[in-house]
């Protein structure tokens, strides 16, 4: 997961990329790291995806930005557009169906 420091970073990533993922996260959050290593390798299999990580603890103008009050938060870009807005308690099966149908219906 490439590190993002700006929001110019973030918005080059989103636009170099039809299907983008963006994870806020925080050193004291465990949920983080644990959540951010399952979505490293679900997107092994998604060759495609770009994906950036950003300290939403660390940058909280950005964190505000895109509405960020809870870490972690991954956000799914879809065709420039957030398609997806997931907190602590997601799914992995389900973010890996979505991921999968956003990414059939584009790339196959």
């Amino acid at each position: 997961m490439e590190k993002l420091n700006s929001n110019i970073e973030i918005k080059e990533l989103i636009n170099s990329s039809q299907i983008a993922i963006i994870y806020f996260t925080g050193t004291t959050c465990v949920a983080c790291d644990v959540i951010k290593q399952k979505v490293e390798l679900l997107v092994k299999d998604f060759p495609k995806i770009k994906c950036g990580e950003i300290s939403g603890e660390e940058h909280l103008d950005i964190a505000s930005i895109y509405g960020v009050f809870s870490l972690p938060l991954l956000i799914l870009y879809v065709d420039k557009k957030e398609t997806l807005r997931l907190g602590r308690n997601l799914s992995m099966l389900d973010l890996e169906r979505d991921i999968e149908r956003y990414y059939k219906l584009i790339y196959d």
